[in-house]
């Protein structure tokens, strides 16, 4: 169920990622913005859930897990900033968009 919820949240990620990065109008950056701020969040939790019941076994690798998570979210907040402010950055939006794609095959082979 825990895996479920965090691929699901990743795939919203990625839709609210690209569609907010492409859109003309920013109202609908920001409802993007809002939409990727809760995926992301509920994802947060989920993460950290795992780390509590892993607690003993694979620390590491889920410190890691939350440290990549947290690095995607500063690059997805800087994009979103770039697109509202100005036109945004074409690469920005594509490494934010491989970024969460990794993050959801990691999902999907080891949480």
């Amino acid at each position: 169920m825990l895996k479920l919820t965090a691929e699901a949240m990743v795939l919203i990620l990625l839709f609210a990622n690209i569609l907010g990065n492409r859109s003309k109008k920013e109202k609908h950056v920001s409802d993007c913005l809002v939409i990727a701020r809760l995926a992301f969040f509920v994802l947060l939790a989920s993460s950290v859930v795992k780390l509590i019941l892993n607690f003993p076994v694979v620390v590491f690798l889920n410190i890691i897990w939350l440290i990549y998570l947290i690095a995607i979210y500063i690059l997805m907040e800087n994009t979103f900033r770039l697109k509202r402010e100005t036109f945004g950055n074409p690469l920005h939006a594509t490494s934010v968009t491989v970024a969460l794609v990794i993050a959801l095959i990691a999902i999907i082979v080891f949480f």
